[in-house]
């Protein structure tokens, strides 16, 4: 029996606004800190890799300020997620670990460099970087069985083209500083803005 089924929405999403939650449980002397930026968004093959590009550019940055200069974080981590059904939504995440002493100087410093890209742009070493890697790992990918199945499935499921990864990266050519500076201050604007810090119980 063929079944035509569509995704349904159960109205489950990111909270909108700004919201601040600090749980202290455990005992080791370590905070996690979460940032979450979310709203709503328009799926296309354009935002998706300014979005994707966004996220490894202040990946970059992050690991130079945050583990490098700063020297008091953990494995910081910028990741971009973005869904066709049954909305189109976006999240946006900053992550990391620190000394409890360092948590709001660490938030401090990660804001200041989302706010450089929205202001200055991308730095174009940087949108090298991440387009030399996307290269690399799309030109092993197209010669592997596992990736072809795991692609094609999920094109179907989404209804897209599946030969777009042919021009995919042709298409990483859209991404500029000043394409970055725009996609910064549209879903990193902080209007939907979640901060949760993990601290250790109070002793």
């Amino acid at each position: 029996m063929q079944r035509k089924e569509q995704a349904k929405d159960l109205g489950i999403h990111t909270p909108p606004g700004k919201i601040t939650k600090e749980v202290y449980k455990g005992q080791e002397d370590k905070a996690s800190v979460r940032l979450v930026f979310s709203g709503d968004y328009t799926y296309n093959e354009d935002n998706n890799n300014q979005l994707d590009a966004l996220s490894e550019v202040l990946q970059i940055k992050l690991i130079e300020r945050l583990r490098e200069e700063e020297s008091g974080v953990y494995s910081p981590a910028a990741r971009a997620s973005y869904s066709k059904y049954p909305t189109n939504r976006y999240s946006f995440t900053v992550a990391f670990g620190c000394a409890p002493a360092n948590v709001d100087k660490l938030i401090n410093a990660t804001l200041d460099e989302i706010n450089k890209i929205k202001q200055n742009g991308a730095q174009v070493q940087d949108i090298e970087k991440y387009v030399a890697e996307e290269r690399r790992t799309t030109e092993t990918q197209l010669k592997q069985n596992g990736f072809w199945a795991g692609y094609l499935t999920s094109n179907y499921e989404l209804g897209e083209d599946p030969t777009r990864i042919l021009t995919y990266l042709d298409s990483l050519k859209k991404i500029t500083p000043e394409s970055l500076k725009e996609a910064a201050n549209q879903y990193l604007s902080g209007n939907n803005f979640i901060k949760f810090v993990l601290l250790p119980e109070k002793k």
